[in-house]
């Protein structure tokens, strides 16, 4: 079964070219520290029908986005 940890790569303290911007260092897929902030991530339960902007103007697919659709967007 495959399960979610909070490695550095689920960290919202990780930015472009795996920097950390808290420790100023590259970090690699099982790296892990004491200062991680997880960040809402996608799962397979995420669709439409759980994402904070279906049914709003903040829909980036307001057109296409409907109950049980994943995509890129999908946030808290």
């Amino acid at each position: 079964m495959l399960k979610s940890v909070s490695t550095c790569l689920s960290c919202e303290n990780l930015v472009e070219n795996f920097k950390c911007k808290v420790h100023q260092l590259e970090v690699e897929l099982n790296n892990v520290c004491d200062s991680h902030l997880s960040r809402p991530s996608l799962n397979k339960g995420s669709s439409c029908g759980n994402c904070s902007s279906y049914q709003t103007d903040n829909c980036s697919y307001p057109t296409k986005a409907s109950e049980g659709l994943l995509c890129f967007d999908w946030k808290i």
